[in-house]
């Protein structure tokens, strides 16, 4: 029976491999103990910032500034993207916040 553990590498001999580097990695909390406020905040703010960026965009668009279609579409993605996600981490937020109001104390 072969060992799952053990990868054979590409020199003659096998490489063990532990269990713990085969773990997907682990989420780190933002360096220097940012609060959730803080970045949720700067969140918020890159999102507004994106939904600028691709107004922007689509008015030099319509006004002839600039030619590549592609250009202000991937910016409206962009925009979309983000902002799509933020409403998701919300939505999670609000679903936790409701579960813990249920609970009994």
């Amino acid at each position: 029976m072969v060992d799952p553990l053990k990868v054979p590498g590409l020199g003659a001999r096998p490489v063990e491999v532990s269990p713990l580097q085969m773990r997907p990695p682990q989420p780190r909390a933002p360096e220097g103990g940012a609060s959730f406020k803080a970045v949720l905040a700067e969140a918020v703010t890159e999102v507004q910032r994106l939904q600028n960026e691709a107004d922007k965009t689509i008015k030099q668009l319509v006004a002839g500034e600039i030619t590549d279609v592609a250009e202000a579409m991937l910016a409206v993605e962009r925009a979309d993207v983000a902002f799509q996600t933020m409403m998701t981490v919300r939505n999670k937020v609000v679903a936790a916040y409701e579960e813990i109001m249920r609970m009994q104390v």
